[in-house]
């Protein structure tokens, strides 16, 4: 019984976001459930990027399941069931920002300086790397990390939504309710500023590794 009860998680596993949304539909919940660890981990990270708090960005995770359970019957997907959970996770958090007044879209000199939460993940270190490069890598994302908590959350929020979730700047324009020349704006800032914080310290990994 437990080899058979393995056996059909795996094939759950294995099957596409339409295959297991039309079985959560018709009263799976197995596969609600390999939906949410499929997808939990991303819908984590871009809120707590987008929020910087983990506890807000647990909070929101857990809504966007919520709202995607209770769409459910209603809900069509074309491809994956991330592209509808990143809208709403988006959505909700901005509706978050602008209620918790931590930013205004229409301002550029909000600071957003609230350093709660875990490193975001971008990259995983592949374990064929070796040990120095790995570490390397880790050292690499904890500084980008602490740059992106140094960025106003509006420039916060477009360098996630476009860098990192790879959403159009048109998008990004539509979901802020700003012009698209603002976006590419905030962007430009963004990467200025994030090129100051991380220059000094990619000069002194530079200058280290010359040293060996």
């Amino acid at each position: 019984m437990i080899d058979e009860f393995v056996q059909g998680i795996q094939g759950l596993n294995t099957r596409s976001d339409t295959e297991l949304v039309q079985r959560a539909k018709e009263g799976d919940a197995g596969a609600f459930e390999m939906l949410y660890a499929r997808y939990h981990p991303r819908v984590y990270r871009l809120l707590y990027g987008m929020l910087g708090n983990r506890d807000d960005a647990v909070d929101l995770t857990q809504e966007v399941f919520v709202r995607a359970w209770i769409e459910l019957p209603r809900l069509q997907i074309e491809k994956t069931l991330y592209g509808w959970l990143r809208r709403t996770a988006i959505n909700l958090g901005i509706d978050h920002l602008r209620r918790s007044q931590l930013v205004r879209f229409q301002s550029l000199d909000t600071p957003f300086d609230d350093e709660e939460g875990e490193p975001l993940e971008w990259q995983i270190p592949d374990e064929t790397q070796d040990v120095q490069a790995a570490v390397e890598l880790n050292e690499l994302q904890e500084c980008l990390h602490r740059a992106l908590q140094q960025l106003s959350a509006i420039h916060r929020v477009v360098v996630v939504l476009h860098y990192i979730e790879e959403v159009p700047v048109e998008e990004i324009a539509q979901q802020l309710s700003i012009p698209v020349g603002t976006v590419k704006s905030r962007l430009a800032r963004a990467r200025e500023a994030l090129r100051r914080h991380l220059e000094p310290l990619l000069n002194k990994g530079n200058e280290e590794h010359d040293m060996y």
